[in-house]
């Protein structure tokens, strides 16, 4: 009964706060958004961040980003997903394609996913 009153996944994109998925996202700006995640992240920062795959519907979920460990070919950021607080989720930013990507789990099949901050900084 609850399921069917809140209605389909669709209608959780068309809220107000999520403005932002219906402009492009280029793989330049997510190289942008990958760098700026890392150096906030280094800096005691924790990045609360927005993973969509619009038009597609497969993901709508925010998460926390905590730690980013890099090397020359990719960012590994440790995630915070409270869908599965039981341990960290690793969000890999692949730098040779700029992309991010999220590996499988109880509510994701696993792949590439767009990213952007919901928040520009929060110290811990």
């Amino acid at each position: 009964m609850l399921k069917a009153e809140c209605g389909g996944a669709w209608q959780c994109y068309f809220q107000r706060g999520n403005w932002r998925v219906v402009f492009p996202f280029s793989r330049h700006q997510q190289e942008q958004v990958a760098s700026k995640l890392q150096d906030e992240v280094q800096q005691r920062a924790i990045a609360v961040v927005h993973l969509v795959r619009f038009p597609q519907l497969s993901i709508n979920h925010a998460v926390l980003m905590f730690e980013a460990k890099a090397n020359p070919s990719e960012i590994q950021f440790l995630t915070y997903d409270p869908n599965e607080p039981d341990k960290p989720t690793v969000i890999t930013f692949d730098r040779a394609s700029r992309t991010f990507s999220l590996p499988p789990n109880a509510y994701f099949q696993g792949g590439r996913v767009d990213v952007y901050p919901i928040y520009d900084r929060l110290m811990y």
